[in-house]
């Protein structure tokens, strides 16, 4: 069993280091020529923000932490109100 595994684990290996060999690529005859640098792109009109509006830094630690609270209360208060939605669906009974 043991002679076994061993031929399978070299059998194995001899397949890879060929299967690598294979896509190795041949060197080419003249060198690659280099790649071009991208262009900038254009601004848009407006679909994107600023650099301005994007810079974070000019904001106060007061204006985080009020822009955080607020972002939380109005979790808080839309997980309130889908609470209520669904126990005043299920209080109401059909009428007869």
């Amino acid at each position: 069993m043991n002679k076994l595994l061993a031929t399978l684990v070299a059998g194995a290996f001899v397949a890879s280091s060929t299967i690598a060999l294979a896509q190795t690529p041949a060197t080419p005859a003249t060198p690659a020529t280099p790649a071009t640098p991208a262009a900038p792109a254009a601004s848009s009109s407006g679909s994107m923000k600023s650099d301005a509006a994007m810079n974070h830094d000019n904001m106060s630690k007061k204006s985080k932490h009020a822009k955080n609270k607020s972002k939380k209360k109005a979790a808080k208060d839309a997980k309130k109100a889908a609470a209520t939605d669904t126990s005043m669906k299920s209080e109401t009974k059909p009428a007869k």
